[in-house]
């Protein structure tokens, strides 16, 4: 998730703003439950750890307008701390390397969530071929051969007859205006 509304919140956060903490927190905090319990069925270990993670957000405040993908890096930061944390409470149990570094991933999906989750892929997927079409033709046909034809650079500059340099100055500029298109119409 791009930071969007985030920047102007870490900026605060940075200025000491205890709101901003509060927000962040309770903008994050359900994300990171339901990602924990998909590591952990130790609530309480759960819940110490996602503390742990908005504390040290707080303690180190001063560095988070750096942060450009909050989400990203709570979600990380939890997961961490979750396995530091039970690798810890088994250091006088012995386990296999495997299951030391590899915590139990419980998948578990209601049907809500799953309904919710196919609605946001068509979403998605709607947007990008939106995206896609304003694209010059070139560069959607760069993108059509390798991607949907699954097609090699050199097979695309064969078919197109252009050189390879050119397929990949091609592809470059598409993935640059589909950032630049998908940013300007993300809602923030």
């Amino acid at each position: 998730m791009i930071a969007g509304k985030d920047t102007e919140t870490l900026l605060q956060l940075t200025n000491d703003s205890e709101a901003a903490f509060s927000a962040l927190m309770k903008k994050y905090y359900p994300a990171l439950y339901r990602y924990g319990l998909r590591l952990t069925k130790d609530e309480a270990l759960l819940t110490d750890c996602i503390q742990d993670v908005f504390i040290n957000l707080w303690q180190n405040r001063h560095t988070a307008a750096a942060i450009t993908y909050l989400q990203q890096y709570l979600l990380i930061a939890l997961r961490r701390r979750i396995l530091r944390v039970m690798q810890q409470e088994r250091k006088s149990v012995l386990l296999t390397e495997e299951q030391a570094n590899d915590p139990a991933f419980v998948l578990e999906f209601s049907v809500e969530d799953l309904i919710v989750e196919k609605q946001l892929e068509q979403e998605k997927a709607d947007k990008l071929k939106e995206l896609l079409n304003k694209l010059p033709q070139r560069q959607k046909e760069v993108i059509y051969l390798l991607y949907y034809q699954q097609q090699t650079p050199d097979q695309v500059a064969g078919i197109m007859q252009i050189n390879r340099q050119s397929v990949y100055n091609l592809l470059s500029e598409s993935m640059r205006k589909l950032k630049a298109f998908w940013r300007d119409t993300t809602p923030i």
